[in-house]
């Protein structure tokens, strides 16, 4: 430790944590409960000069001990200091930055006022990873102090379940001018929104039938997204696909779906992958697309099926649809006191793809 530091810390004394950092949810009628959420501070050196008179002293003990007239290895500063707290990196804090830093706490600050808007009353607010104490559809926050004219960058996450089975979750990152009144919506799609959903074993009947529809041939490419069991893959494949393609996110899934294509002895033929359904780059190979996911996940996956699937390509679907494109067919099947059970196909067409180019 040099020189310089031992005599701030000495002549200052510990370092004080700055409570200015900090969230407000505004009160009042229909808002959120007050609260208190830490955010970064606003001045990386902001923490150190809440001494008062003893860091005058150190500041003053500072530029003796680090000016220019001293040479050697004590007057040689520390690694820069970054803040990120902007979405930017601020200038480094160093011995000549400690008077810019002491007119700081003197400047002008402002607050502002972010709106978030979030698709549930429960959803779980997240800001810069640190999940909020907030509840209600409208989210009412504050700022700490900023400085004026300046940018700031803040991201936010929200998580929600819309059914029992589905868990979204969706980021947005907003710029900003200090002062200014800022508006979020959450509720709005993205294209990088992520969904994890329950994984429910397609009754093998189900399967049956998906096969049939799919009409498979020896040359078809098939591809299951959250594939759990890998069993409509596995029934693909030996109803005659060349080969198959399972994606899961569920790790224990992933397992269990390479035990079984071992156990069919299918293992070169079918490939298991550890991902994200949303995240496959080589779905334009698929000829046939196997989903048993919840209409929100179709909905997320739709604009990939029609943006990479080739012409004649086709998706079948038990259960879920795919919102305002309309099956081609639907199968229906009775089960009696178990209900009725429908299995959709999607072909996709130069219309489709078309519509997609639009997007």
């Amino acid at each position: 430790m040099s020189l310089r530091m031992n005599l701030v810390g000495l002549l200052c004394g510990p370092k004080r944590e700055c409570r200015t950092g900090c969230v407000r949810p505004h009160s009042g009628p229909g808002r959120a409960k007050r609260g208190r959420r830490h955010w970064p501070p606003a001045e990386g050196l902001r923490g150190i000069s809440k001494g008062g008179a003893p860091w005058l002293v150190g500041f003053a003990v500072t530029l003796l001990v680090t000016g220019p007239w001293l040479s050697g290895s004590e007057a040689q500063s520390p690694q820069p200091i970054h803040s990120t707290y902007q979405g930017g990196i601020d200038e480094p804090v160093g011995p000549t930055h400690f008077w810019r830093a002491a007119a700081a706490q003197t400047r002008p600050t402002i607050t502002s006022t972010i709106r978030v808007i979030v698709p549930d009353d429960n959803a779980e607010l997240s800001f810069e990873n640190e999940v909020t104490k907030t509840t209600g559809t409208i989210r009412d926050l504050e700022t700490p102090p900023l400085e004026p004219g300046r940018a700031y960058q803040y991201t936010f996450s929200v998580k929600w379940t819309p059914n029992n089975y589905t868990t979204i979750t969706r980021k947005r990152t907003i710029s900003f001018k200090a002062g200014e009144s800022i508006t979020v919506d959450l509720t709005i799609d993205a294209s990088n929104d992520r969904a994890q959903i329950r994984y429910v074993p397609t009754p093998d009947f189900v399967v049956d039938a998906m096969i049939r529809l799919a009409r498979i041939r020896r040359d078809d490419v098939v591809y299951e997204p959250g594939c759990g069991d890998a069993r409509i893959t596995i029934a693909a494949v030996r109803a005659g696909a060349r080969r198959g393609v399972g994606i899961d996110l569920d790790a224990e899934r992933v397992a269990e779906s390479r035990t079984n294509v071992r156990g069919a002895e299918l293992d070169d033929r079918i490939d298991v992958r550890a991902g994200d359904a949303l995240d496959i780059k080589d779905l334009g190979e698929a000829s046939v697309v196997f989903l048993y996911m919840g209409d929100e996940f179709d909905l997320m996956i739709r604009p990939l099926l029609w943006k990479q699937l080739k012409v004649g390509a086709r998706v079948v679907s038990h259960r879920f649809t795919m919102g305002d494109w309309t099956p081609d067919e639907t199968v229906h099947l009775d089960q009696g006191d178990a209900g009725e059970y429908r299995v959709h196909l999607w072909t996709i067409t130069q219309e489709v793809k078309n519509r997609a180019a639009n997007f």
